[in-house]
């Protein structure tokens, strides 16, 4: 029988099929919002299905949509990841552990599971993320700013004669040049230097403060744009929020059989 972890994020899904939870992940399926219904229940109607675990940041209806299908498919409830303030080897010194998001607690589980350092932890996506963790296993907290798809979209929105820029548009620096002649490929450059410096300052005051020593854990679709413009040494971890719920499934299975 297999073991499903669902990552429902801001804009998309991810979920991986693992026979053993002791593996680590390896692989994921990607899939957008449009139709998820029947797309995800295409993928996984010909599966056995024992336990799914799911992170979820998405809209509540994604969730009741996974649990529909876990029900008519294989007859279990999945079982959703909360954060809390003292869990998996972390404690979170935010106010409300409730309103951290899952993938970022995933993502920091993972990350501290594998270093023993300080770590910073960034993930690039729709917001871009960071957070600090201790070597002992204390978040300190995180900062939180728009992704480049919402940096961009907000631009088309907010400025009339600004074009909206498609999430797929290549990087405007495949001509090797640093300045943009035309209106698409400045907003494409400008808010790509625009997060980019953003991570590497606040990556190098956080080094500042907590020791060069501090690993540098780098995950999200925009990581490969951004990390062109790093001069910071970054662990580019894929699969770092899938690995976290992996390891959070692990304890809970192993908690569940004592």
């Amino acid at each position: 029988m297999s073991i499903i972890l669902i990552d429902a994020g801001n804009s998309c899904l991810k979920y991986s099929v693992l026979e053993s939870i002791s593996e680590p992940v390896t692989d994921y399926f990607i899939l957008d919002y449009s139709n998820l219904s029947q797309e995800l229940r295409t993928e996984l109607e010909n599966l056995v299905v024992n336990q799914v675990f799911v992170s979820s940041v998405s809209n509540p209806l994604v969730f009741y949509t996974i649990a529909d299908i876990a029900q008519e498919l294989w007859r279990i409830e999945p079982q959703q990841i909360v954060v809390e303030q003292n869990s998996y080897g972390l404690s979170t010194r935010y106010q409300n552990p409730r309103l951290l998001g899952s993938d970022r607690w995933l993502a920091m589980i993972a990350a501290h599971n594998e270093f023993s350092d300080n770590i910073c932890v960034v993930d690039c996506g729709t917001a871009v993320t960071v957070d600090v963790v201790t070597d002992d296993g204390m978040h300190l907290g995180g900062l939180i700013t728009p992704g480049l798809k919402t940096a961009r979209d907000s631009l088309g929105m907010q400025a009339t004669n600004l074009p909206f820029i498609e999430n797929n548009a290549k990087n405007y620096n495949n001509n090797s040049s640093l300045l943009a002649n035309n209106t698409h490929d400045a907003i494409l450059g400008g808010t790509l230097y625009q997060i980019s410096a953003y991570i590497e300052r606040i990556v190098a005051d956080i080094r500042q403060e907590f020791g060069d020593n501090t690993q540098c854990i780098i995950t999200g679709g925009d990581t490969e744009q951004i990390q062109q413009l790093s001069m910071h040494q970054f662990h580019y971890r894929e699969m770092l929020v899938l690995e976290g719920l992996r390891i959070v499934a692990e304890q809970k299975l192993n908690k569940e059989c004592l």
